[in-house]
């Protein structure tokens, strides 16, 4: 018994052999062939780096083994097996290096998109403030910092362009850069509206945030330095915007007590009678005030006339006016113009002509 079993083994196992043998011959010959034939090829593919008919041709791998199973029941195809299962896993690793090399490719896309979208929202903008813009200028520069902090932390190696194209501009603009900001600086501290004051304190803390972005990103550049440097210097002058608003408010007082009613080119009581009563006339109402003083300020009359025919149509002064208001304080009208019709040989219906553009507070002590 025991020789018969041994025998059979030995058969068995020599069945195994020669459906192993690279020399086999059987039923299932062309496809073992094309097996390793197309293993051979899909490992040469996927050595270069792979292609898109891999997959296709492990499939195609995966039938064969399916046909020399038909073929040939008692080859053993355990090898084929793990080699298609080493191929597949190829497959799959390089199908996931090309999907990491594509996400990485759209990430540094992206990345350069947006680092050139943040430096244009940082440097291709105004840094004017207006009164209009007082509610929101605070979180406008909080934002304008936040994202020079993000675009200093990203990669910036691929936007040489941009930054580049930004740094010339930046160039140009140094050259201005400190004049301005001294200039916002003697405005600032001239002011006599409050809100006036705020509007040039701000424009000031908005260029030195502008220049505190151009110094991070372009630390080579000594001028761009300089310009924050400068604007600190002015902010730190000033104090905050409660000091700033003193200042107006100081400045305001100290021209109230420097306002003087110009000198007058000419002194005519009836002449300076018309200024008053034209006021009082056409702006008592809506200046609540009643003009008490006026200087004339031109020469002579500016004779108008026809374009025409150069028939003379009327004639118009200059002069000032002072005028006392219901609250019993004293404003200066620098500018007010009376205008007289010419009809027949005579000049008629005296009246104020153009817009009255506001006044300046004075002393009435000051009114003589």
């Amino acid at each position: 018994m025991k020789i018969i079993i041994l025998g059979l083994a030995c058969l068995f196992t020599g069945v195994l052999s020669n459906a192993q043998d690279p020399d086999y011959t059987g039923p299932a010959k062309v496809p073992v062939k094309g097996f390793w034939d197309g293993a051979a090829k899909l490992e040469k593919s996927m050595a270069g780096g792979g292609s898109s008919m891999d997959a296709d041709n492990l499939s195609n791998l995966q039938r064969k083994i399916a046909d020399i199973k038909k073929r040939d029941a008692a080859y053993n195809t355990g090898e084929m097996e793990l080699k298609f299962k080493t191929l597949s896993e190829g497959i799959e690793g390089l199908k996931k290096k090309h999907g990491a090399a594509i996400q990485a490719n759209r990430d540094k896309t992206l990345n350069m998109q947006n680092v050139d979208k943040i430096l244009r929202s940082l440097f291709h903008i105004s840094t004017q403030v207006d009164r209009g813009g007082l509610k929101t200028i605070k979180e406008v520069i909080e934002s304008y910092r936040n994202r020079t902090n993000e675009v200093m932390a990203m990669d910036k190696s691929t936007n040489k362009n941009d930054l580049e194209r930004y740094r010339v501009a930046l160039k140009g603009n140094f050259k201005v850069a400190e004049n301005d900001i001294y200039e916002l600086d003697r405005r600032c501290r001239e002011q006599t509206d409050p809100a006036n004051a705020e509007v040039n304190y701000y424009e000031v803390l908005y260029k030195q945030a502008f220049w505190d972005a151009a110094q991070k990103i372009y630390p080579a550049e000594p001028d761009f330095a300089t310009a924050y440097a400068t604007a600190t210097k002015v902010i730190e002058g000033l104090g905050s915007v409660t000091d700033v608003h003193a200042i107006a408010s100081k400045s305001r007082e100290q021209k109230i007590k420097d306002t003087r009613l110009p000198a007058a080119v000419v002194k005519d009581p009836a002449l300076e009678k018309m200024f008053v009563d034209a006021f009082n006339t056409q702006y008592k109402e809506e200046f609540k005030g009643t003009a008490i003083k006026a200087v004339v300020l031109s020469n002579e009359w500016g004779i108008e006339r026809n374009e025409l025919t150069g028939i003379v149509t009327g004639r118009v002064r200059r002069g000032s006016i002072v005028y006392k208001g219901t609250n019993g304080k004293c404003y200066l009208t620098s500018n007010f113009f009376i205008h007289q019709e010419y009809v027949g040989n005579s000049f008629m219906n005296t009246k104020s002509v153009y817009v009255v553009m506001g006044s300046q507070e004075m002393l009435c002590e000051h009114v003589k």
